[in-house]
C-alpha cells in the first residue's frame, strides 16, 4: 500500500517545477524586451552619431568655400591694385574688409549662414568696380576713336571747340563729385554710464549700454544747402542689423535698407561735428561691429568697434 506522503512529494516537485518554468520564461521575456530596447537605442545612437558628422563636414565644406572666395576676392583686389594706382586706397579699404571678415570665418563656431550674405555683398561691390572700371575704359577709347576721326576730318577751329566742349563736361562731371558731402575723422565706441550719468568709453560688450558713432562733415560751398538727413546702418558681428522696426528704411541707390539710426541737420557749407547714438535694446554680443554712414543717396564712411 503506498503512503499518503509520496503523493504529496510529487505534487510539490511539480509545482516547483511549473513555477521554475514561469520564472525562465518571463526572464526570456525581459531579456528579449532588453536586447530590443539596447539595439533601438544603438541603432538611434548611431544614426544621430551619423547626422552630426554629416553636420560638421557640411559646416566645414561650407566655411573652406566662404575661406576660398575671400581670398579669391583678395588676389582680385591685388590684381587691380597693382593695374590701377589710382584707386589703391579704394582697394585697399576693400581688402581690410575681407581680411576681418576671414578672421571672423576662421574663429567661428557652428553655421556660416550669416556670412553667406557678407561674402555675396562683397563679390558683388568687386563686381560693381569692375564693371564701371570697364565702362570708363570703353568711354575713353570711344572718346580716343572719335577725337581722331574728328581731328582727320575737320579743321582746326572745330577740333579747338570740341575740345573745350570736353574739357566742360569734364568740369561739370568734377563739380557734381564734388559737390557730395565728405565725413572724416569717424570713431565709434561703447559707451556706459558712470554713476554721475555721464558718458564713459568701453570695450566689454556686458557693460556697454549705447553705441556712439562721431564724424565730421566736412566744409564744402559746392554742395546744396539745406536740410540734410543722416543715417547710420550698425551690423552685428554676425551680420545683423540693429533697428528699432523693420519699417525704419530709407532708399540708397535705388534699394531700400533698415537703417538703426537718424539725424537731421541744417548744412550750410561749413564743417560740422556730429554724433549719433543707438541706445542698447539687447544684450551686445561680443565680437565686431561695422557702423556705415549715408546722407544723399551717398555712403560716406565706415567704421568698426569691437566688443569684448
Amino acid at each position: 500500500m503506498e503512503s499518503p506522503g509520496y503523493f504529496f512529494d510529487t505534487d510539490n516537485g511539480k509545482k516547483k517545477e511549473r513555477n521554475f518554468l514561469i520564472l525562465f520564461i518571463l526572464l526570456t521575456i525581459i531579456l528579449t524586451i532588453t536586447c530590443v530596447i539596447l539595439t533601438w537605442q544603438m541603432i538611434e545612437f548611431r544614426n544621430l552619431a551619423k547626422e552630426e558628422n554629416t553636420a560638421k563636414t557640411e559646416a566645414i565644406t561650407a566655411k573652406e568655400n566662404l575661406l576660398h572666395k575671400l581670398k579669391n576676392l583678395e588676389l582680385e583686389y591685388d590684381e587691380l591694385s597693382k593695374e590701377y594706382e589710382g584707386l589703391d586706397s579704394v582697394f585697399t579699404k576693400e581688402k581690410t574688409k575681407i581680411t576681418s571678415l576671414m578672421d571672423e570665418i576662421k574663429n567661428m563656431k557652428g553655421s556660416t549662414d550669416n556670412y553667406q550674405e557678407k561674402v555675396a555683398e562683397l563679390e558683388t561691390r568687386l563686381k560693381d568696380y569692375v564693371s564701371k572700371i570697364e565702362d570708363l575704359k570703353s568711354r575713353n577709347e570711344s572718346l580716343s576713336s572719335e577725337n581722331l576721326k574728328v581731328k582727320n576730318t575737320l579743321d582746326s577751329t572745330l577740333n579747338k571747340n570740341i575740345e573745350i566742349t570736353s574739357k566742360n563736361q569734364t568740369m561739370a562731371e568734377k563739380i557734381k563729385s564734388q559737390a557730395v558731402l565728405r565725413a572724416t575723422d569717424m570713431v565709434s565706441e561703447g559707451i556706459r554710464f558712470n554713476s554721475a550719468k555721464q558718458e564713459t568709453p568701453t570695450r566689454f560688450a556686458r557693460k556697454a549700454q549705447r553705441i556712439k558713432t562721431c564724424f565730421s562733415i566736412t566744409e564744402n560751398m559746392i554742395a546744396t544747402k539745406g536740410y540734410k538727413v543722416i543715417y547710420i546702418r550698425i551690423a552685428e558681428p554676425d551680420g545683423t542689423i540693429l533697428c528699432l522696426s523693420e519699417n525704419d528704411t530709407f532708399t540708397f541707390k535705388g534699394k531700400t535698407i533698415v537703417y538703426s539710426a537718424r539725424k537731421e541737420i541744417y548744412y550750410d557749407n561749413s564743417n560740422q561735428d556730429i554724433c549719433v547714438y543707438w541706445d542698447k535694446t539687447k544684450e551686445f554680443k561680443k565680437g565686431i561691429y561695422y557702423i556705415d554712414i549715408f546722407a544723399d543717396d551717398n555712403l560716406l564712411g565706415t567704421s568698426t568697434i569691437s566688443l569684448e
